[in-house]
């Protein structure tokens, strides 16, 4: 639970930086995949919920891409964050 609170954290760095919301998604729903398989989930399984992860991820960061300034992306970036620990 606090490592995906800090890989999206980290992601957000780098959507700050890229402005790249398929490169921040693709990063996160790898690592989802990764830890999926490490931690030993059926294969079918993962990468069921690794596609899911990134399909959210991709709108998340394209939302906080798209909302850059104002109150709107605050509101996203702190609702995504509070998912992330669901």
């Amino acid at each position: 639970m606090i490592f995906k609170i800090l890989l999206l954290v980290g992601l957000l760095q780098l959507l700050y930086r890229t402005e790249n919301p398929l490169l921040c998604s693709g990063v996160y729903g790898v690592a989802a995949l990764l830890l999926g398989l490490i931690f030993g989930g059926q294969i079918l399984s993962v990468l069921i919920m690794s596609l899911i992860a990134f399909g959210l991820a991709t709108a998340y960061f394209w939302l906080l891409n798209e909302y850059r300034d104002g109150v709107a992306h605050w509101g996203i970036m702190i609702g995504g964050l509070l998912i992330g620990i669901i």
